[in-house]
C-alpha cells in the first residue's frame, strides 16, 4: 500500500531529519540582527514538525508555519499549544495564503526540491515576494545536481523509534528525477520525488519575482557557492516597490 509522502514517515521524523533545519539559527539570527529586527515576522514554508518554527518563537519571534502534510502540522501544534506567537496552517507552498506581511520567509532543509516542475517554482518565488516587506529576507536551499549525481544511490536498511523500513535512493539524470522509496515492514510504502536546482536554475526565476541574492553559500561554514557544490544555501531580499505574484 502506497501512502502520501509524509503520512508514515512523519511519525519518526524528528528523530532524524528534523535537526537540519535547526543549523539555520545561528544565520538567521545573523541576519535579523544586521537589521536591527529584534521581534520579527517570519513566514516557515514546508516547516515540517516544525522544529525550525518552534525555535524561532522561542527566540521571542511571531512565526506562521505552513506545510501540506497534516501529519507533520499535527506533530507542530502538539509542541506549541498555547503558544501566543506560533500558528501551523496546512498549506502548499507552491499557492499558499496568509495575511499581512513578513519580514523573513523561510523554505529549508531541501523542500524547494519536491517542486518537480519550473512552473510551481516560479509561482512559489512570487507567492514568497508577494508577502516579504520591502527588503525582506527569503533564505531557503536546494539540493543540486552535483549531489545526486554523486551521492543519491543505494538501499538501507533503517530503524527509528521502533519503526523498521527500508530506504532506497536513486537518480535518472535524462529525467533529472531523484527517487527516494521508504518501505515499511508492513509493506506500506512512501516515494519521494525531487527534482534538483543549482543556483543557475533559479537566478532568473528570482529575478523575476523581485529577489535579488544577498548570499551563496554551500554549507553552514558560510563556503561559498560553487558549480562543483551538493548544496545551495540561498539568502535573497526583496527589491523595493516590486509585487509579488
Amino acid at each position: 500500500m502506497s501512502t502520501k509522502i509524509y503520512e508514515r514517515l512523519s511519525q519518526v521524523y524528528d528523530l532524524d531529519w528534523a535537526r537540519f533545519a535547526l543549523q539555520y539559527v545561528p544565520l538567521l539570527s545573523e541576519l535579523l540582527s544586521e537589521r536591527g529586527i529584534a521581534q520579527a515576522r517570519i513566514l516557515d514554508l514546508a516547516c515540517g514538525t516544525g522544529g525550525l518554527t518552534v525555535e524561532l518563537a522561542d527566540a521571542g519571534h511571531f512565526v506562521h508555519g505552513v506545510d501540506i502534510s497534516p501529519q507533520m502540522i499535527e506533530i507542530a501544534k502538539s509542541k506549541t499549544a498555547g503558544w501566543p506567537n506560533v500558528c501551523f496552517e496546512v498549506q502548499d507552498m507552491v499557492d499558499f495564503r496568509v495575511e499581512g506581511e513578513f519580514d523573513l520567509v523561510t523554505c529549508t532543509f531541501d523542500s524547494i526540491n519536491y517542486l518537480l516542475e519550473t512552473d510551481e517554482v516560479r509561482a512559489m518565488f512570487g507567492r514568497v515576494a508577494a508577502v516579504l516587506r520591502d527588503l525582506g529576507l527569503f533564505a531557503f536551499d536546494s539540493n543540486t545536481e552535483q549531489l545526486y549525481a554523486t551521492r543519491h544511490t543505494g538501499t538501507y536498511p533503517r530503524e527509528l523509534g521502533g519503526e523498521s523500513f527500508v530506504q532506497q535512493a536513486s537518480y535518472d539524470p535524462v529525467r533529472r528525477e531523484a527517487t527516494v522509496v521508504f518501505e515499511f515492514a508492513d509493506g506500506t510504502t512512501e516515494v519521494h520525488k525531487q527534482c534538483p536546482y543549482d543556483l543557475e536554475d533559479l537566478s532568473g526565476l528570482l529575478t523575476d519575482a523581485g529577489l535579488c541574492i544577498v548570499h551563496a553559500f554551500s554549507g553552514f561554514d558560510r563556503s561559498p557557492y560553487t558549480s562543483e557544490s551538493e548544496r545551495l544555501i540561498c539568502v535573497v531580499e526583496r527589491e523595493p516597490g516590486r509585487s509579488g505574484g
